[in-house]
């Protein structure tokens, strides 16, 4: 029965999260399954998702949670603060920002106490899950991540601008850091959001904002609390 059992769980898991969304030029890579207990907690995170049940996901949180200093600052703010702040006043956009943080995968770190977030939660160790996975792989003030196929990067921030190339999950330089974003960073037009990109060839273009790593502005930060996984961060870094 428990062979059955771990079979299910494992056959809902890669129904969830394809191959293809795994592995990605190695930028996106979701190393969850390193611990059969996380899996455990994915599940229930996104069946809290699916189901846009605030009481799963708030029974989910640790007692403060850290998310940015705009709202609660430190030590964080409490379950109660995140679901009203979050998931009532913005809600559709507040759990499609976490459906898209689940579906590209969490990173296994080790370490994060050590630059201080976690100095207020009693974590019982060192080891954390982060999604998405690819934030690992990219300086996020710096570069983003097409997250599509075949995206179009246009030569002028247009949908009738000319296609220079096309990129499936590739990562590019941008000039998304606050301090030297200029006014061709970002770039509204005809009600779509655009942001320019650097090709490798020097090159510049523009590509679909919500097509890229730009769209995910949050961090979710899971850790064990008593030994129970628990989300410990849910955290907007400062930038654009």
């Amino acid at each position: 029965m428990l062979d059955i059992q771990l079979g299910m769980k494992n056959l809902i898991f890669w129904l969830l999260f394809p191959i293809s969304q795994l592995t990605c030029g190695q930028l996106i890579y979701d190393e969850s399954f390193q611990d059969a207990s996380f899996q455990d907690f994915k599940l229930e995170l996104s069946n809290a998702i699916e189901q846009r049940d605030t009481t799963i996901l708030k029974g989910l949180m640790a007692d403060r949670v850290y998310e940015s200093k705009d709202i609660c600052g430190f030590p964080g703010c409490s379950p109660t603060d995140i679901i009203k702040y979050y998931f009532k006043e913005n809600a559709e956009e507040s759990w499609e920002m976490m459906d898209l943080q689940l579906r590209f995968g969490f990173s296994r770190l080790k370490g994060l106490r050590s630059n201080g977030l976690g100095s207020q939660q009693n974590w019982d160790d060192e080891i954390v899950f982060q999604a998405p996975s690819y934030l690992k792989n990219i300086d996020s003030e710096n570069e983003l991540i097409v997250l599509g196929e075949a995206v179009r990067i246009r030569k002028k921030p247009d949908i009738q601008s000319e296609v220079i190339r096309k990129a499936s999950f590739e990562k590019f330089s941008c000039d998304c850091n606050i301090i030297d974003m200029n006014d061709e960073t970002y770039v509204f037009t005809n009600g779509m959001q655009w942001v320019q990109i650097e090709l490798p060839d020097g090159q510049k273009g523009y590509v679909a904002s919500k097509l890229t790593s730009r769209k995910i502005f949050k961090e979710l930060t899971v850790a064990k609390i008593n030994g129970t996984w628990k989300i410990v961060m849910w955290f907007h870094p400062p930038g654009c």
